[in-house]
């Protein structure tokens, strides 16, 4: 084999090197945009999950809630609300 075509194997060996690196840097990212593009779905899935979280916790725990429950299931009188009421220490 001459120089002559030494070099153009040469030559086609770092193009088709180039052209497997390129290819692979490309997969590459287009893996990592996917990743970041499901990640940022997930997030705001999340995001909007702990908003509703937080809404039935407000709800949960409302004063009118509380008093409807004090009335219809407890049983208690507005003369109730205004006592304060003191428990004595239990025996261990």
């Amino acid at each position: 084999m001459n120089n002559s075509a030494l070099k153009w194997v040469l030559i086609l060996s770092v193009l088709f090197g180039e052209l497997l690196l390129h290819t692979w840097v490309r997969t590459g990212a287009t893996q990592v945009t996917l990743e970041i593009s499901l990640a940022q779905s997930r997030l705001s899935d999340l995001l909007s999950y702990q908003k509703e979280l937080t809404l039935e916790r407000d709800r949960l725990k409302s004063d009118n809630r509380i008093i409807a429950i004090g009335r219809s299931q407890l049983g208690l009188t507005e003369e109730v609300f205004n006592q304060t009421i003191f428990l004595g220490k239990e025996a261990d």
